[in-house]
């Protein structure tokens, strides 16, 4: 490695200061996105929207029922017909069985 920053002319700091450089934007960044999410709370603190979801047993947000349960709904409202769930879907490789049931 330092032959090589030798010969172009590289100083063994570089890479220090590329690793300072980077440890800082991560920290910029994850800021920004705890501003974000501080912004997006008090938004959405004034709504019913968190009203709508389903607590786990303990009472906590449960975020992957939720998930599963809103792409179910979304995919049964598509009636059968290629639709934003079924596209998602199949992008993952997960092809859901139409429900002759509703139809």
């Amino acid at each position: 490695s330092s032959g090589i920053n030798a010969e172009y002319g590289a100083e063994e700091s570089d890479s220090e200061d590329t690793s300072s450089i980077d440890s800082d934007l991560r920290a910029e960044s994850e800021e920004e996105m705890r501003e974000y999410m501080r912004e997006l709370e008090g938004q959405l603190g004034k709504t019913t929207l968190t009203e709508s979801f389903e607590k786990g047993q303990d009472g906590e947000l449960d975020i992957d029922f939720n998930l599963v349960s809103n792409i179910l709904n979304s995919f049964s409202a598509d009636s059968g017909l290629d639709g934003p769930a079924s596209s998602v879907l199949a992008s993952l490789g997960v092809r859901l069985p139409r429900n002759e049931d509703n139809f």
